[in-house]
C-alpha cells in the first residue's frame, strides 16, 4: 500500500490517498478549499495513474468535507461516512460562520453510510471501520492490519499527545475518552497513527500520554 499525505485548507486537515500497485485508490477526508489545492490533489492522482474507488470521511465537520463536492464532480465518486454525522451536512453554513471558514461549494449528500464492523476494501487494502463517538456523534477511524505495520486513520478522534475536542456539535467527552481507551489504545502498540491534523504517532506512544 502506498500512502500519499496532503495538508489542506486553513485548518490543516490531513488528506490521505491510499493506493495499490494496480492504481486503485481510496481517498480519506478530501479537504481541498481552493483551486490550488484542487490542482495539487487531482494532479497527483493523474500523474500516479490512480483511479479513485472509494471516498471516506472520518467525520463530517466542515473542514473535512470541503473537498467532497469537487471530488464527486472530478472523479464521479460519492463520499461515505457514519450516518450519525449526517446532520452536520445540513449545518455547513452555521459551521462556516462559527469557524470563519468560507465555503466555496456545499458538500453534497453522501453516497452511503459506514458503521462499526464494516470494511472498506480494494485489492490489497482492507480498512476496518471503528466507530468512536465524542468528537462528533459519528466519528470513525479506519484500521488497516494487512500491511507489514498496522496503520490507523483516526480522523480527529486521536492526535499525537492529545484527543479531539468534544465541545462541538453533538460532542461528548466521556464517550470520546471511553472510545479511545477501549477501541483504539487496545490496538497493537506498533500501530502507526495518521491523524486528521498534525504529526503521526503510534498507539504505544499514546498509551503513555493518555490520561489514566
Amino acid at each position: 500500500m502506498n500512502i500519499k499525505q496532503f495538508v489542506f485548507n486553513p485548518f490543516g486537515v490531513n488528506c490521505y490517498v491510499l493506493s495499490n500497485s494496480a492504481g486503485d485508490a481510496i481517498l480519506i477526508d478530501p479537504s481541498v478549499s481552493n483551486e490550488h489545492e484542487q490542482e495539487a490533489l487531482s494532479g497527483y492522482i493523474a500523474d500516479a495513474g490512480l483511479s479513485i474507488r472509494r471516498v471516506l470521511n472520518t467525520h463530517l465537520h466542515l473542514d473535512h468535507v470541503l473537498g467532497n463536492a469537487f471530488v464527486e464532480r472530478k472523479f464521479g465518486v460519492k463520499a461515505e461516512a457514519h450516518e450519525e454525522d449526517n446532520f452536520l451536512l445540513d449545518l455547513q453554513e452555521e459551521q462556516s460562520q462559527m469557524f470563519g471558514l468560507p465555503v466555496e461549494e456545499i458538500a453534497p449528500p453522501l453516497g452511503g453510510f459506514l458503521a462499526e464492523g464494516d470494511t472498506v476494501e480494494i485489492p490489497g487494502i482492507k480498512l476496518h471501520v471503528i466507530h468512536v463517538a465524542g468528537h462528533s456523534p459519528g466519528g470513525i477511524a479506519f484500521f488497516c492490519e494487512d500491511d507489514s505495520t498496522p496503520i490507523l486513520f483516526p480522523g480527529d478522534i486521536l492526535f499525537a499527545g492529545s484527543m479531539g475536542r468534544a465541545d462541538l456539535f453533538g460532542g461528548d467527552e466521556d464517550a470520546l475518552v471511553s472510545g479511545i481507551k477501549n477501541k483504539l489504545l487496545t490496538l497493537p502498540g506498533e500501530t502507526h497513527v495518521l491523524p486528521g491534523h498534525g504529526p503521526s504517532t503510534t498507539i504505544e506512544d499514546e498509551r503513555r500520554s493518555f490520561p489514566a
